[in-house]
């Protein structure tokens, strides 16, 4: 046999192998898949919109069960069909996995591995998403429909954030709060800088506010009265002021009333991230 035919040979053997390994991992997905139901598959969606991580007394706020003992024994099985991981058993924490993101249909960084504090502050996204429901807020998810969002408080999409040329929306919360018009709300990163904080959510939507005005508010959620304080405090530096365009205030203080759990260690190696300007946080 040539040397040619001899390394066809091997590419259609590694072609058809590769093929056997993908329809029985796909065949493995679709029985995982026939679990989730409507129900699940909601909360499983919105858990990745908010960031990937939730207790099992935030999973039941969020309705996945009608009472706690049910919640626990879901999320049991969402972990067994391998849509959830344990990442802290004191208190307990879930996270999801890749499959979430074969479900979704869209890759995200929800599922990725992140330090104590970064889950903490996910935590902390899901109890201000859990509270603004019952303001009652309505939280908006995807970009397109954020976009269009803007637009009906007179914001035109060449005035929204932007990153690499185009909008983008994806590290804020937006929502249509009771009294009407827009608002878009960022969760405070207790382990970073309350200023900086402050000064980058001002920056980023200074053009956004300009135009919309009254139709748009700032909020960062916070979880602390220590932290309030900090952020009263940079809300009075000039920079922070300049770049309000006339507002009364930079960005409303909304405290957490959920007390957000501490965590003692995970069970993965974290993804460390300490600039604030980072990318995917």
């Amino acid at each position: 046999m040539s040397c040619l035919t001899q390394s066809a040979t091997v590419n259609l053997i590694h072609h058809y192998c590769d093929i056997g390994v993908w329809t029985r991992m796909a065949i493995r997905f679709s029985e995982r898949v026939a679990f989730v139901d409507d129900g699940t598959d909601r909360f499983l969606t919105t858990l990745a919109r908010l960031g990937g991580y939730c207790t099992v007394e935030q999973a039941y706020a969020m309705g996945l069960a009608k009472s706690p003992s049910q919640t626990q024994a879901l999320l049991n099985g969402l972990e067994r069909a391998g849509f959830l991981r344990r990442v802290a058993e004191y208190p307990v924490v879930f996270q999801i996995t890749k499959s979430v993101v074969r479900l979704v249909g869209k890759d995200m960084w929800a599922r990725r591995p992140r330090a104590i504090e970064t889950v903490r502050w996910r935590l902390a996204g899901v109890s201000f998403y859990l509270e603004a429901r019952k303001w009652p807020a309505t939280f908006v998810f995807e970009q397109g429909e954020k976009i269009v969002a803007f637009a009906n408080v007179g914001c035109s999409r060449q005035y929204l954030p932007r990153r690499g040329g185009q909008p983008y929306l994806a590290e804020d919360f937006v929502l249509h709060p009771p009294g009407g018009g827009l608002c878009v709300a960022i969760i405070d990163r207790p382990h970073w800088s309350a200023f900086l904080q402050l000064l980058r959510f001002v920056e980023r939507y200074a053009d956004s506010r300009a135009r919309a005005r009254q139709g748009l508010s700032l909020v960062v959620a916070i979880g602390s009265e220590a932290r309030e304080r900090l952020y009263e405090g940079a809300a009075k530096h000039r920079k922070v002021i300049q770049h309000s365009k006339g507002a009364v205030e930079p960005a409303s203080l909304y405290r957490i009333s959920t007390p957000i759990p501490h965590i003692r260690t995970l069970t993965h190696e974290p993804v460390i991230h300490t600039n604030i300007d980072s990318r995917r946080p």
